[in-house]
């Protein structure tokens, strides 16, 4: 597993400057999420109207990431993303230190920053494929989610560390510094193979992206249930993982801190599950997506009801939550990358980011009805449904059997 990550030169510098880069932003994502719990004071509804602005640029930026990554410098990319990353985090900084933010400042900066992920992520998943023979990925993407899973531990202690010895904002500039080192690490790659340069017609790219969800349906069905799943699962998963959750341990414990050391232990179970992928999954199927994003939702619920009860069980859950996201994000990586055509890696990548992202967006406008309508209960009703989400593709899993990818 981290031996294919260590195998070449070039998956190595991938591996540092990703691990640097998301040490960084899972910091980053504990600091924005209190910052915005506190700002609203806990208001569900209007933190749920926040996220949906904060993934909006997604809609449109998702499809062009696709179009860069098959048609550009993959490693200049990633440098300028890096950078204009950087220069945002200072930015957050800079708000925070001289004045009192105010919501649609802070929203709109982190328009800015989704914006900027939406180039770096085909391009960083489309580079792996010319660096690796395919039957090797699923150990690759292993690895990655490993050190991803790593720095979502690293990341929330550095910001209850900053909150009890420094101050919130000084997570920003531990921010900025992680991706400077991940700048340096991407300046070791060698030159990538470019692809073969396409005319820029945005409202063009945007529209294919739109059409290529449907015909997906006839050409690649194992990968639209992929695709199509998972854009249905985010619709709760993130909402509930980016401010539901946060806000739920805020009122449990009384503690900003603990808000760091409970993604810290959520974290810890995804680094183990990322260990033990390829042991239990010894092949990576479309079928497998779905049938562990069930079992995502239905841990995920057992750990909501458990907080109402004890908080031991409710972390226990928890602990079990992350070991099975490693298997989802896995097994979702190594399917897209299996599934496509190696001109359409990058494409696919910005597809499936475009897709999830709209859920992702969508996320914040459901958690607010749901909030409407259930008041406390809603990390109760939106775990249901998150469980409830992927059973119909659960049931029709069986048509998918005939593919299997290594």
């Amino acid at each position: 597993m981290m031996q294919a990550v260590s195998r070449n030169s070039g998956t190595r510098s991938l591996a540092v400057g990703y691990c640097f880069s998301k040490c960084g932003e899972f910091a980053f994502e504990a600091a924005f999420a209190v910052a915005i719990v506190s700002m609203t004071e806990a208001d569900l509804l209007l933190i749920g109207i926040a996220y949906f602005f904060r993934y909006l640029p997604s809609m449109v930026c998702s499809p062009l990431g696709g179009w860069l990554a098959d048609s550009a410098d993959k490693k200049r990319i990633l440098l300028a993303v890096e950078a204009a990353k950087g220069l945002l985090a200072l930015a957050f900084f800079t708000l925070f230190s001289l004045s009192s933010p105010v919501l649609p400042v802070l929203v709109g900066l982190a328009m800015l920053m989704t914006a900027l992920e939406c180039f770096y992520v085909p391009a960083f998943r489309a580079y792996f494929p010319e660096l690796v023979a395919k039957q090797q990925l699923a150990s690759v993407n292993s690895g990655i989610q490993v050190i991803e899973d790593a720095a979502s531990i690293i990341g929330p202690l550095v910001f209850s560390a900053c909150v009890l010895l420094l101050s919130r904002e000084a997570t920003f500039l531990f921010f900025a510094a992680c991706l400077v080192l991940s700048a340096i690490s991407i300046a070791t790659l060698g030159p990538a193979r470019q692809g073969v340069r396409q005319v820029f017609d945005g409202r063009a790219i945007v529209r294919d992206a739109a059409r290529s969800v449907s015909q997906l349906r006839v050409s690649n069905a194992p990968l639209f249930a992929v695709i199509g799943c998972t854009t249905l699962c985010a619709m709760f998963a993130t909402s509930v993982i980016r401010f539901i959750l946060p806000a739920s341990v805020l009122e449990h414990f009384a503690s900003e801190a603990a808000v760091g050391y409970v993604f810290s232990l959520l974290a810890a179970g995804t680094v183990l599950g990322g260990m033990l992928y390829t042991r239990f999954n010894p092949r990576t199927t479309a079928r497998l997506v779905v049938r562990y994003w069930v079992l995502y939702g239905a841990l995920f619920f057992a750990a909501a009801v458990a907080l109402q009860f004890n908080s031991w069980l409710f972390l226990l859950f928890l602990f079990m939550v992350g070991f099975m996201g490693a298997f989802v994000d896995i097994a979702i990586v190594t399917n897209i990358q299996c599934l496509s055509n190696e001109q359409e890696v990058g494409r696919n990548f910005s597809l499936y980011y475009f897709t999830a992202v709209i859920g992702d967006a969508a996320s914040g406008l459901v958690a607010s009805l749901v909030f409407v309508l259930a008041g406390p209960a809603t990390l109760i009703w939106m775990t249901l449904m998150l469980f409830i989400a992927p059973v119909r593709w659960n049931l029709k899993a069986h048509s998918l059997d005939g593919d299997h990818r290594e």
